[in-house]
């Protein structure tokens, strides 16, 4: 992407995983997944740095806002409008995604209350 057209990133997904590059492998092939199955291009991005702590691996998923919203258009089912179902509801997906393809990575949504905030908005319409 050019810099006119690169749309900013933030974080909403974290990752934590005691298998590093197992999993980074895993979680890149299912976004890029994602990306296909949303036809989205550089839709996601891993966070620069990664910190380690007791033998677990910390690291965030960061998305454009079209991504995220297109992967919640996706995801969630049209009659789910509430915050808290609808964050159970994207992580369990995508912790079985981890599951289905080996993964020993657990996936939560970012920060106490997700990014995604305004795309909570339209889903309470």
């Amino acid at each position: 992407m050019s810099d006119n057209t690169q749309q900013q990133l933030f974080p909403i997904f974290s990752i934590v995983s005691n298998d590093f590059e197992k999993d980074l492998d895993i979680i890149k092939r299912m976004f890029s997944g994602l990306e296909k199955m949303t036809h989205t291009e550089q839709g996601f991005k891993l966070s620069d740095r990664a910190e380690m702590a007791a033998g677990w691996w910390f690291y965030d998923i960061l998305v454009t806002p079209d991504f995220a919203r297109k992967l919640f258009e996706t995801i969630l089912p049209a009659d789910l409008h509430n915050m808290k179902g609808a964050t159970r509801k994207i992580s369990d997906a995508l912790q079985g995604q981890l599951r289905k393809f080996g993964s020993g990575a657990k996936i939560k949504m970012h920060g106490d209350f997700p990014f995604a905030a305004p795309w909570w908005a339209w889903l309470m319409k």
